[in-house]
């Protein structure tokens, strides 16, 4: 391994010297995820990626005032790419971790994510959930043993999920060569009082672009046959109700069906998943509905008296929502005959 990519620290306790192995450059062959930023000054140690894996965001806190377990834990499904990044925090540069936090929170806002829950050590305790921070990947106990000053986020945009979960070391965390995990594969030290800052990723666009976008044929047979045909090519951010672009050609081929179909009325409900209290998504729900009949209404000439907007929230499940895909499955549109 080439001597620019380390640092060597020497530390002597009485007649002994130890030798310190320390990463000053980005570990080999890895590279921040696309379109999202890294804290300035900090360099990559770790970085993995699964086609498909699983990953628990904290959503709310503590179980209870004694847990060390989070109350909430939203799973999220898909292709999860992990970067852990340290930041030595020497000398006149030293950050806290709020700081740290604090700047990657506006620099994903400034990128389109949505915050779904943020805490710090009195809110996260030992978390967040431990059973996807002690394994291999982070070389076992990095992330879960020897922390203190923990601060953590979770955001969203458009079915891509980020938790972000920074640390301070308590003390020093020797990264050994025969680690999986260790891209240098000689001993290295990731040293007390640096910071690290884990970076989750999971992308569960796949999942729902695979679902099927109708077309005006196919929801007027939907209808047809069953009242009702259920639409998934309307997209909203996060806990928004404000249509995203990418629904055009959806609420095209809506506003073709009612066209050619000048009797029907139809009932506009929108559903979500189980995600937050029925009372929040009740309103959620019908406040998207209300904003596709307003969309049919404005830009493709859809008398607003043809389309009555309801909200459901997830009184009418069509599968689980225990795991992201069903419940990417249960966030949707339906048209309903009246």
């Amino acid at each position: 391994m080439k001597l620019h990519h380390l640092l060597l620290i020497l530390a002597t306790t009485g007649a002994f010297a130890q030798q310190k192995i320390v990463p000053t450059k980005d570990a080999p062959n890895t590279k921040d995820y696309p379109g999202l930023p890294r804290y300035e000054g900090s360099t990559i140690v770790l970085q993995s990626e699964q086609k498909f894996g699983e990953l628990g965001l904290q959503i709310g806190g503590l179980s209870s005032p004694v847990s060390t377990d989070p109350k909430e834990v939203r799973k999220v499904e898909g292709r999860t790419h992990r970067t852990t990044y340290l930041y030595l925090n020497l000398g006149a540069g030293k950050r806290s971790t709020l700081e740290i936090a604090r700047n990657y929170e506006i620099a994903f806002k400034d990128a389109g994510f949505a915050e779904i829950w943020s805490g710090g050590d009195r809110e996260i305790r030992n978390g967040p959930p431990r059973a996807y921070y002690g394994v291999p990947e982070l070389d076992h106990q990095l992330m879960t043993t020897g922390l203190k000053e923990r601060r953590y986020f979770c955001m969203e945009k458009s079915g891509l999920f980020a938790a972000v979960f920074i640390a301070a070391r308590s003390w020093d965390h020797p990264m050994l060569p025969s680690s999986e995990a260790n891209p240098w594969k000689q001993h290295i030290t990731i040293p007390q009082d640096s910071v690290v800052i884990q970076v989750d990723v999971v992308n569960t666009r796949p999942m729902e672009e695979k679902m099927v976008h109708l077309s005006a044929a196919e929801m007027r047979k939907s209808i047809s046959s069953s009242g009702k045909v259920a639409i998934y090519g309307i997209l909203f951010d996060f806990n928004k109700a404000d249509i995203k672009p990418e629904s055009a050609p959806t609420l095209a081929e809506m506003a073709a069906l009612l066209k050619a179909e000048p009797n029907l009325k139809v009932l506009v409900v929108g559903h979500t998943d189980n995600v937050g209290t029925f009372e929040f998504n009740e309103d959620l729900s019908k406040r998207r509905a209300r904003a596709v009949v307003a969309e049919l209404a404005a830009k493709h000439g859809i008398a607003a008296d043809r389309m009555l907007p309801l909200g459901a929230s997830f009184m009418a499940p069509v599968t689980t929502n225990s795991t992201e895909e069903g419940r990417a499955l249960n966030r949707r549109v339906e048209l309903v005959a009246r």
